[in-house]
């Protein structure tokens, strides 16, 4: 048997799962479109399914999970923007009593950063030189902040909400209630919901608008995170291609005049695609990670007894 990690990935339009082995490799998925209500039990039979049907020696031995944030550490809950079905439902609770694994949630943006670390161009460097920041554009938008190696928490282990940054004063109204957000340009549900259609046949002067509004985060973020390296990964940078590219590169050189700013690189996921199975298996790897590098509890004296 060989040990892997159980991925699950719960987003607005689709749920996924999947196992995948130590290097990475996905040995087995499944996904649904995800219900208008009773998400957890359509959640729970594709996760026993995907269990159920594995057909190798690959055995998980923890469980990693994206979803939309904000997350409550303390609960395991999350309370997505827009998704208030999802709620302070105890999700990681729930997936440990099913699975009886140990479980680790996060969002997309902050997988993505960890998936960088392990399997990405990031994963090359040494801990002091890995220094980025991660864009993950699916149906919302998420990101991640790595700092010598390590991914930076916040207050409150949110850090990272940047589709939230306001790329366009007076803007469209995003779905938080403000106006502007990148998200309401940039991620998949903001695009569908102002062209009235699905996003493979999204108009050009939409898939350049979005690549503007990109570009305008980007900036903002190296500007006050004081970085030159942004991943970007998801389904719009993967549908939208070049044309999507070309427009953010030629934002960027006009928003990122800075001094500091010369060397800011904004790049794709590279050539190996991150996708939403081996973001969660990143997040499932790194709490393993930190378990191990945890010191052992000394065993009580004989006095003590």
């Amino acid at each position: 048997m060989t040990s892997g990690y159980l991925a699950i990935d719960l987003g607005p339009s689709r749920l996924a799962a999947g196992i995948l082995d130590p290097d990475g490799a996905v040995v087995v998925r499944d996904r649904v479109a995800t219900p208008g209500r009773n998400v957890w039990p359509a959640t729970k039979q594709l996760v026993s399914r995907v269990m159920a049907a594995n057909p190798t020696d690959v055995v998980p031995a923890s469980c990693g999970v994206t979803c939309p944030g904000p997350i409550e550490r303390g609960t395991g809950a999350m309370k997505p923007v827009g998704m208030p079905i999802w709620h302070d439902f105890p999700i990681r609770r729930e997936l440990q009593q099913l699975t009886e694994l140990s479980v680790e949630i996060d969002t997309a943006g902050r997988g993505l950063a960890l998936a960088e670390l392990w399997c990405g161009e990031a994963a090359e460097r040494t801990p002091s030189e890995q220094h980025f920041a991660t864009l993950s554009l699916g149906d919302l938008v998420d990101g991640g902040l790595v700092v010598n190696g390590r991914l930076a928490q916040g207050l409150t282990g949110n850090l990272g909400q940047f589709g939230h940054l306001i790329v366009e004063p007076d803007g469209v109204e995003c779905e938080c209630g403000a106006r502007g957000c990148l998200e309401a340009y940039a991620g998949a549900r903001g695009i569908e919901s102002s062209t009235g259609r699905e996003l493979r046949r999204t108009p050009p002067a939409i898939v350049e608008r979005t690549g503007i509004m990109t570009a305008r985060a980007c900036a903002s973020i190296a500007a006050m995170l004081d970085i030159a390296d942004i991943v970007i990964g998801g389904i719009v940078p993967s549908v939208f291609g070049e044309r999507y590219f070309d427009a953010l590169a030629a934002e960027l050189d006009q928003r990122s005049r800075l001094t500091h700013l010369a060397d800011l690189r904004v790049r794709s996921v590279g050539v190996r695609r991150i996708g939403p199975l081996l973001t969660a298996a990143a997040i499932a790897r790194a709490a393993d990670a930190a378990r191990e590098a945890q010191p052992a509890e000394p065993a009580p004296s004989p006095d003590a007894q």
